[in-house]
């Protein structure tokens, strides 16, 4: 087999190419006189070539974690679903952030390549979340569409128009992603959707998300934090990528007990972000805080991003895909979330001298990360009620209420006795 190539294009600027070699390995190049946002911050822009070490988990990082979605997208295009360069080749023009890849010789036509949408009834999303309920391996693309989207549920991106639901052609960004939630955890998305509710009533930066039924399929809808609309109505890209991403971490070991990036490895690049380290190193105190204190045992480095400007600003990103374990938990197991504060991830362990060690890491006043926990512990538990009292008559909110709020109440109080 021949080298082959995928020109990479970020903000609308062709930035360079990923190659694939005969061997399989993977390389990018920037081209000499570009100048914008970086592929990753793992790959600073930079008169070299990255290797696969760099290259592979960045471009895997765009795509489905789960190896049968791949699989079955890859045989849709005649391709391996366990080869990302050769995925991108077919879903590549609209990922995560403002990458987009193809062929060289369709650079012309994916830059100059109008934009269009489709209308898509509400019996067709319909149909698409049950797929993705009923079917979760099923491929996440419908041949007119060219988007990805990484992690580990189903979902699907559309744009919004007006207040019709439009799928994209051609040049168009999406503007909000559609999942389904896990099929065997009741109410998943209605979870999702309530801890992102909450997240916003305690001023911790996160997307916007709204819940609704389409048909007897429940969806929660998040609004892109990488697209924004500019004055004209035209939807833009900006750049984003993870932390396994920017830390150059297969999305397979995602956790940290699988070698994956722990908070201390997010602090450690958060603390080189300039001007922003300070307000991106207290913004992730919040969210890592709520993660623990709302028992969301999946906040791993996946699931926290960056958003990188053309002149090279880092700043954190919107916080995303938080749920709960409170509403299945077994009272016998000892729950732990993805992340430790100050080296201890267990729910209920939490104590004010692991926040101190946490706090140390971050280079961040200890007493101002207590008072963060303490606050937090505080308003959770009310800000829960009321983004529950606001979502009566959604199916299912009433047991899922039931359920979650007394461990949840007892969670905040306990972790208020240990500070």
């Amino acid at each position: 087999m021949n080298d082959r190539i995928l020109t990479t294009i970020i903000a609308g600027q062709i930035a360079g190419q990923v190659q694939q070699h005969e061997s399989g390995q993977l390389t990018f190049t920037y081209l000499p006189d570009y100048s914008g946002a970086p592929l990753s911050i793992s790959m600073p822009i930079a008169n070299r070539t990255y290797g696969d070490k760099q290259v592979r988990p960045y471009l895997f990082g765009l795509l489905p974690d789960d190896d049968r979605v791949r699989r079955n997208t890859g045989l849709e295009y005649d391709v391996s679903g366990n080869n990302p360069f050769a995925l991108l080749t077919y879903v590549g023009l609209d990922c995560p952030g403002a990458v987009q890849f193809c062929p060289p010789e369709k650079v012309q036509e994916a830059l100059t390549r109008p934009s269009s949408t489709i209308p898509v009834a509400d019996a067709d999303i319909a149909a698409r979340l049950r797929i993705g309920r009923t079917q979760s391996d099923r491929a996440w693309v419908i041949p007119t569409e060219h988007w990805s989207l990484g992690g580990q549920q189903s979902k699907f991106a559309l744009r919004l128009v007006g207040d019709e639901w439009h799928s994209c052609q051609g040049a168009a960004a999406t503007t909000h992603i559609f999942k389904c939630g896990i099929s065997h955890l009741a109410y998943q998305a209605l979870n999702e959707y309530v801890c992102m509710k909450v997240a916003d009533a305690c001023t911790v930066p996160c997307a916007q998300v709204a819940y609704r039924l389409f048909e007897d399929e429940p969806a929660i809808i998040v609004t892109r934090y990488d697209r924004f609309t500019d004055a004209n109505g035209s939807v833009e890209r900006f750049h984003q990528e993870d932390f396994c991403q920017a830390l150059g971490v297969l999305p397979e070991n995602k956790y940290p007990e699988y070698g994956g990036p722990a908070a201390i490895d997010i602090v450690g690049l958060l603390k080189q972000t300039e001007r922003f380290a300070t307000d991106n190193l207290t913004q992730f105190a919040a969210m890592l805080f709520f993660n623990y204190l709302i028992g969301a045992p999946d906040a791993h480095a996946k699931n926290y991003s960056l958003l990188i400007a053309g002149n090279g600003d880092v700043r954190l990103a919107p916080l995303y895909d938080v749920a709960s374990i409170l509403p299945y938990r077994d009272p016998h197991v000892t729950y732990k979330v993805a992340m430790s504060i100050g080296g201890e991830n267990r729910l209920g362990y939490v104590t004010r001298n692991a926040i101190e060690r946490f706090a140390e890491a971050a280079d961040l006043p200890a007493e101002d990360c207590v008072q963060l926990m303490a606050t937090l512990a505080r308003m959770i538990p009310e800000r829960f009620a009321a983004v529950c009292d606001e979502a009566v008559g959604i199916p299912g909110m009433d047991e899922l209420r039931e359920r979650w709020e007394e461990p949840l109440v007892k969670h905040c109080e306990d972790t208020l006795k240990k500070l």
